[in-house]
């Protein structure tokens, strides 16, 4: 028991954040095992990673409130889930109203009055043609319905996938998922087969497009044969794996081959969907229609409800009874849902996204050289923003040594990827006084966590 006391103290009390330490002569920055903060006596999973132990009890905008009182900035809308900001007036009314008419309305059962007036408005707003729609619980759930549509319409089994991306953590994402082995755990199980790997095209680390889309060509070659291949699957901006938007053109390309080899393409929006990026869909920015598409996190402000959307054509294959779901399409998610495109209409979301997600993107561009000399590049599409730093000049773990000293200036912010990247995703209501408070807050913190790494022993 004491050896197990000093352990503890050692590990979580006394350091909070390790500064580094040397490891194959390479400088790397430790977190420890539990997050920014005091840590929190619980009974939940400890496999559940977290960022930070602060216990949060009042939400609002962008600004998040401890119980003990202490405001903290949310740099991270729940890992771009709160689009509208935490606790939206306009979407808390929708709830409140929803609960007292009905909260579960099952959608084996019977049809729902709050469902159906949510797909009447995302007729309105989801690619061309993409008018048959099933609703689940999260992503990684979409994902999975969008891996059986794709394969039942198809009557193909095989799915490429590209290295980096995330599609969820149940047994048949975490088949098409490559961005961090940690999402696994290490038994996760043996894991369906059928995924055929391509390279996503990651320009700043060497992946030109043409590179990607000759791996593409690669895969009919040395992997599957086109006519086994049902789909392809892309973040059209990868999220976990780094916030990399991919080269002009290169979505076009994608939509081109895919037709070419009569091969569905999935777009996998969970993260990138649903005004982030300053469209309603970030295939928008090429012009391009997906088969499927998927969609989660911001599309009801905090509400769990994910959507599947596709032609009916490829939808009327399916055999009835292979998709639902307890709680999909849950009552009071969909009225958030629809909450959440009223307030787009009224206060021009996707405008502020783009007016904010410019200000933010001048802003990291300006920092003074006591930041911008560890920066390597400075990404992204709207508030879908991540700033990478030289890992030649930083060494590994810096990204979360900067998110540790935004944590003490008391703002929150998450790095993604293993290329030491931060990522900026604030709700898209964000005002602009508080993209100024971000970018002062993240600069000095740039700096602090550099200098920190330069006055740690060898």
């Amino acid at each position: 028991a004491i050896l197990a006391q000093a352990f503890w103290l050692t590990v979580f009390v006394f350091p909070r954040r390790a500064p580094c330490f040397a490891m194959h002569g390479v400088r790397v920055f430790r977190r420890g095992f539990a997050g920014f903060g005091t840590p929190q006596t619980h009974r939940i999973f400890p496999a559940i990673k977290r960022h930070c132990e602060l216990i949060i009890e009042e939400a609002k905008g962008s600004e998040v409130w401890t119980v003990d009182g202490k405001r903290y900035l949310d740099a991270t809308s729940g890992i771009g889930v709160v689009s509208t900001g935490h606790c939206h007036p306009t979407v808390v009314k929708a709830v409140q109203a929803q609960a007292a008419k009905a909260v579960h309305v099952q959608q084996s059962c019977y049809y729902g009055s709050a469902m159906k007036e949510l797909i009447d408005r995302l007729v309105l707003v989801v690619p061309k043609g993409l008018d048959s729609f099933f609703f689940c619980n999260s992503g990684a759930e979409a994902n999975e319905g969008a891996l059986r549509l794709a394969r039942q319409a198809t009557k193909k089994d095989t799915v490429i996938a590209f290295l980096g991306g995330y599609h969820g953590r149940t047994s048949g994402t975490l088949a098409i998922t490559s961005s961090g082995v940690g999402y696994r755990g290490e038994r996760a199980g043996p894991l369906p087969a059928g995924t055929a790997w391509a390279r996503y095209p990651y320009e700043h680390a060497g992946v030109t497009g043409e590179i990607a889309m000759e791996s593409l060509d690669m895969v009919l070659l040395q992997q599957a044969k086109a006519s086994e291949v049902a789909a392809v699957i892309i973040e059209p901006v990868l999220g976990e794996g780094g916030y990399v938007v991919p080269p002009l053109g290169f979505m076009r390309q994608l939509r081109e081959w895919c037709d070419r080899h009569e091969i569905l393409l999935i777009a996998d929006e969970v993260q990138c969907g649903f005004g982030r990026t300053g469209k309603m869909w970030a295939v928008e920015h090429s012009d391009v229609v997906p088969d499927i598409l998927v969609s989660a996190k911001g599309i009801a402000s905090g509400y769990p409800l994910a959507m599947v959307a596709s032609r009916p054509e490829l939808t009327s294959r399916q055999q009835v009874g292979c998709m639902g779901g307890t709680y999909g399409g849950n009552a009071v998610a969909c009225a958030a849902a629809i909450a959440t495109l009223d307030v787009f209409e009224q206060e021009d979301v996707l405008e502020n996204v783009r007016q904010r997600g410019a200000q933010l993107m001048d802003g990291l561009r300006s920092m003074g050289p006591e930041a911008s000399k560890m920066v390597s590049d400075v990404r992204g599409l709207g508030l879908m923003v991540a700033i990478e730093f030289d890992m030649k000049v930083v060494g590994r773990g810096f990204a979360s040594a900067v998110a540790g000293e935004c944590f003490d200036r008391e703002m929150l912010v998450l790095p993604t990827g293993h290329r030491e990247t931060l990522r900026i995703i604030p709700a898209l209501t964000v005002g602009e006084s508080e993209i100024t408070e971000i970018l002062a807050k993240l600069e000095p913190s740039i700096a602090a966590a550099f200098a920190s790494r330069a006055a740690a022993p060898e």
